[in-house]
């Protein structure tokens, strides 16, 4: 099977059996949120508000409609935030400055500026700078004076203030001097003279000066922009609670992401999984599906010879197996006056599984233990071996030949043997199957593949299963290990004996399901609906 369906079964399966990676990409998520929001922590931030100006009506009495939009790009454009950067300690670039800069409108006639920085001095400041230039830009914009205009009345009243400062301060040299003089000495009177001109010059400096200033004021439309909120306190979003955002962010995403990759892996496996397609796949139905206990050394194959004694659904499933497959030999054998005297079996099997499936090749072990704990005298045949298989060879090999009574485990068939039931395993290379060995024994009663869920693709279950009807052991059934949790086949049946069957109704009120004929397959009436 090149590539998998994936329905929603395939795939809670696909996501359970790699819980393990999941578990690591969510944990992965988390430290990862959090370490963004540590190395990279939120910023200050200080809000101010202004208050732009009434719009004005236009010549025919119409009161134009103020475009919010056109508000917000006005203060965030160069003309804004130039002076702005300008006016911080150390000056910022426009470019710079536009990324720590928000500027929203809540109303037609309010523009809220935020501005961020990573100290609240520094993110005030820049808030405070960025509403001052908001301000004098859009005085600018509405006063009735040109550009030209504005900037001459600036450097009018800034040369008069400088003539002032002069002026003063001969004053106050004047002052100094006749204070050291004689009053009716001609120097004193010179300096007295001299006194009396700078201050008249002074008095119509300050009053130059304070004409230009009331030219600008009557300059500005009535109700012009004002600042109405200053600068507020610098904030920022608690660390915590932020750590527990960008946790929950990084989570989603680190399982969204893994689950996406492990779903399309996983549909792209042509491993098989599910009862029914192994059962499709070598055209024999599966006999007994049961929990493995797959040892990894030799002390535990020892111990699972020894002692091995499966539960009670695992014992019904082995039970039925050997009834089974006692039907496919005409009078199977049975000991009468013992305790294995109601379990029917065939006289001999041959077990066959795959290279590098260790749960699968702890089958024939298990179905030897429990034939001896049932009463049947056994006799383990370990005929075949592979490399992966070694630790078993090994255990079957040394001590004592009988490992619990009843029970006795050999490399080879020996003559004579009054076994009840010899259970005869061979391990063959999943690329290359071959059963040489086989073919110098005796042929056993029937032959079955050992498999467990997810461990062989289905070419590999066909080659073996043609090398083995060459050797001349046909195979009648399969023992599955370890199904899928999410298995709810059974593969006792092929799919064209699927395919024959009734579909069963769909509903408890008696609905009937699809009927090739057309009839009522339920005998159940429709309720009335």
């Amino acid at each position: 099977m090149a590539e998998q369906s994936v329905d929603l079964r395939s795939t809670l399966s696909i996501l359970r059996r790699h819980r393990l990676v999941l578990t690591f990409a969510a944990l992965a998520g988390v430290l990862a949120g959090v370490g963004l929001v540590w190395l990279r922590p939120p910023m200050y931030a200080s809000t101010s508000q202004v208050l732009l100006p009434p719009v004005q009506q236009s010549a025919d009495g119409v009161t134009p409609t103020r475009d919010v939009n056109t508000e917000i790009r006005v203060a965030m454009s160069d003309g804004v935030l130039g002076p702005a950067g300008q006016a911080v300690t150390p000056p910022m670039s426009v470019q710079a400055l536009s990324k720590r800069v928000e500027v929203s409108a809540p109303t037609t006639d309010v523009l809220v500026i935020t501005s961020r920085a990573e100290t609240p001095e520094r993110a005030e400041a820049l808030s405070r700078a960025m509403a001052d230039a908001e301000l004098a830009y859009v005085t600018r914009a509405a006063s009735s004076l040109s550009n030209a205009q504005t900037e001459a009345l600036a450097q009018r009243e800034q040369t008069l203030n400088d003539s002032l400062d002069s002026v003063t301060h001969e004053i106050r040299t004047a002052e100094a001097r006749k204070d050291s003089e004689d009053p009716s000495s001609t120097q004193g009177k010179a300096d007295a003279a001299a006194i009396a001109s700078l201050t008249a010059q002074q008095a119509s400096l300050v009053l130059e000066i304070d004409q230009l200033k009331q030219k600008a004021v009557t300059s500005q439309p009535q109700g012009a922009a004002q600042i109405i909120q200053k600068a507020s306190p610098a904030k920022r979003a608690g660390l915590v609670t932020r750590s527990i955002l960008f946790s929950m962010i990084g989570l989603l995403l680190a399982l969204g992401i893994a689950a996406l990759v492990l779903v399309l892996l996983g549909k792209r496996d042509p491993r098989l999984r599910y009862r029914d397609e192994i059962a499709d796949a070598l055209g024999s139905p599966v006999v007994a599906s049961l929990r493995s206990r797959a040892p990894r050394n030799i002390a535990g194959w020892s111990a699972l010879l020894e002692d091995y004694t499966p539960g009670a659904v695992d014992s019904w499933a082995l039970r039925q197996a050997l009834r089974q497959l006692s039907i496919e030999v005409a009078g199977a054998p049975r000991r009468p006056g013992e305790r294995g005297e109601g379990v029917a079996h065939p006289p001999s099997i041959t077990v066959v599984t795959l290279s590098d499936d260790v749960r699968a090749l702890a089958m024939a072990p298990q179905l030897a233990a429990y034939a001896a704990s049932v009463g049947l005298r056994t006799v383990l045949v370990a005929a075949q071996r592979h490399e992966s298989a070694s630790a078993l060879w090994a255990a079957c090999s040394q001590g004592t030949p009988e490992h619990r009574p009843g029970l006795q485990v050999d490399t080879r068939v020996r003559n004579g043997s009054d076994a009840d039931l010899t259970v005869v395993l061979a391990v063959v290379d999943r690329t290359k199957p071959e059963l040489s060995e086989l073919s110098r024994l005796p042929k056993s009663a029937v032959t079955i593949l050992a498999v467990s869920s997810g461990t062989a693709t289905a070419e590999e279950l066909a080659r073996t299963a043609v090398n083995a009807d060459d050797a001349g052991s046909r195979i009648v059934g399969i023992l599955v290990a370890d199904p899928d949790d999410l298995d709810r086949t059974t593969g006792r049946m092929l799919r064209q004996e699927r395919t024959q069957q009734v579909a069963l109704p769909s509903h408890l009120t008696g609905v009937p399901g699809a009927d090739p004929t057309g009839g009522n397959v339920s005998g159940i009436r429709r309720r009335p609906r």
